[in-house]
């Protein structure tokens, strides 16, 4: 199963509201939680942020329709 990454910062409700958008997709992808601090604070301005590899699948408010077109068309 493909493992998407969702960079996510403490204290943050736009991540955990992003998380349960998400829930879903954790049928057909591993998400694997990481924070920001972990090597990522390029994207401090724009979390929550979920990547495929380096590729951004979507930030801030995530959609499951724009990660799954942006997973499948890019």
């Amino acid at each position: 199963m493909k493992t998407l990454n969702l960079i996510v910062t403490e204290n943050c409700e736009l991540c955990e509201k992003g998380l349960a958008s998400i829930s879903l997709l954790e049928k057909f992808f591993n998400i694997n939680i990481v924070n920001l601090e972990d090597g990522y604070q390029e994207y401090l301005l724009r979390v929550p942020v979920l990547l495929d590899g380096t590729k951004v699948l979507d930030e801030g408010i995530l959609s499951k329709r724009t990660i799954l077109k942006n997973y499948l068309f890019s």
